[in-house]
C-alpha cells in the first residue's frame, strides 16, 4: 500500500496508511463456501474463511461461522487499491469471548493492526493499535465522537493503550473502519461531522470503531469523555513514507455468531463506496 461495541452493531473503518451459537455445524452452503476459500457477497470485496472459520452468504448479509474458541478465526476482505474500508457487523458474545485482532493489509505486508480484548469484568476494553509509518513504531491520537459531535482527544506514545468502559456483552451491533485518509473525506455512513477534531495527514492510518446504540467512557489527557465513536490515528514522523492505498483487512476474534451486514472500500471526496 502506498501513499503520503453488541445487540450492537459493530462497524470497523480503516483509512489510508502511513508508513511502511457459532459451534454448530455450518450449513451447506456456508461449507461449499469453505471449499471454494473465498464468497463474492459485497460488491468488489472478495471474501474469505480464516483458519477454521467457515462463511455463508445470506439475504442479511455475510454469515461467520466457528469464532466460537479461540482468535485464530476470522475472515479476510480483499480487493484493490482502497482509501477507506468499512464494516458493519451483528455479533453476539458471551464471557471467555469479545477479543479481536485486525490487521490491513498491502498485499501480503501488514501496514497497521489493532487488537481489542475485554478485561475480566466484560465491561472494559482495551485497544492496542500498531501503526508502521515510523521507524520504532508511530504514535497516535485518540479522538472520540458522540452523535458525530467531536467530544475530545489526545496523543498517545505508539506502546500505550487506550481503554474504555462499556457494557461489552450480549447482543452488539458494530462498525470497524480503516483509512489513509481523514474519515470525513469518505463516503461511508456513521460519518462524524467537520468540527473541532485535527484534521487526519494524508497517508496517515485512521482505525475507527463505532458502536450503534451503545456509548463508552474513556480518559485523555486527563480528561473523561463519553462517545460512541473511537478514532485512533497516527501522527506521521520525520522521514516516514505514506501510503496511498491498501488491498486487505483481515479480522479474527471470538463471537458466539458474527454476521457482516455490510462491507465497502472507498476512495477521497467524490468517490463512491463501492
Amino acid at each position: 500500500m502506498k501513499t503520503g461495541f453488541v445487540m450492537a452493531a459493530a462497524f470497523l473503518a480503516l483509512t489510508g496508511c502511513q508508513g511502511p451459537d457459532d459451534s454448530a455445524q455450518a450449513p451447506v452452503g456456508a461449507q461449499e463456501s469453505q471449499a471454494q476459500g473465498c464468497v463474492s457477497r459485497f460488491n468488489g470485496i472478495q471474501s474469505c474463511a480464516v483458519g477454521n472459520a467457515q462463511l455463508a452468504a445470506t439475504a442479511e448479509g455475510l454469515q461467520v461461522f466457528g469464532l466460537a474458541q479461540g482468535t485464530t478465526n476470522g475472515v479476510a476482505s480483499r480487493f484493490s487499491n482502497a482509501q477507506g474500508w468499512q464494516q458493519s457487523t451483528r455479533m453476539t458474545l458471551a464471557g471467555g469471548q469479545g477479543q479481536f485482532s485486525l490487521a490491513a493489509r498491502d498485499a501480503d505486508q501488514v501496514v497497521s493492526s489493532l487488537s481489542v480484548t475485554p478485561g475480566a469484568n466484560q465491561t472494559q476494553l482495551t485497544l492496542a493499535p500498531s501503526f508502521t509509518g515510523t521507524a520504532g513504531g508511530s504514535s497516535y491520537r485518540v479522538n472520540v465522537y458522540r452523535d458525530g459531535v467531536f467530544q475530545g482527544g489526545g496523543t498517545h506514545e505508539p506502546a500505550a493503550r487506550v481503554i474504555i468502559f462499556t457494557d461489552w456483552m450480549g447482543n452488539v451491533y458494530m462498525a470497524w473502519g480503516f483509512a489513509n485518509i481523514d474519515f470525513r473525506h469518505l463516503p461511508f455512513p456513521f460519518a462524524v461531522r467537520e468540527g473541532a477534531a485535527p484534521q487526519t495527514e494524508t497517508g496517515a492510518c485512521t482505525w475507527r470503531m463505532s458502536l450503534k446504540g451503545k456509548t463508552f467512557t474513556t480518559q485523555v489527557d486527563g480528561q473523561q469523555l463519553t462517545g460512541d465513536t473511537l478514532e485512533l490515528v497516527e501522527q506521521i514522523g520525520d522521514g516516514a513514507y505514506p501510503y496511498r492505498h491498501f488491498s486487505g483487512i483481515d479480522v479474527k476474534g471470538s463471537a458466539g455468531s458474527y454476521t457482516l451486514l455490510s462491507e465497502a472500500t472507498a476512495q477521497g471526496d467524490a468517490a463512491q463506496a463501492r
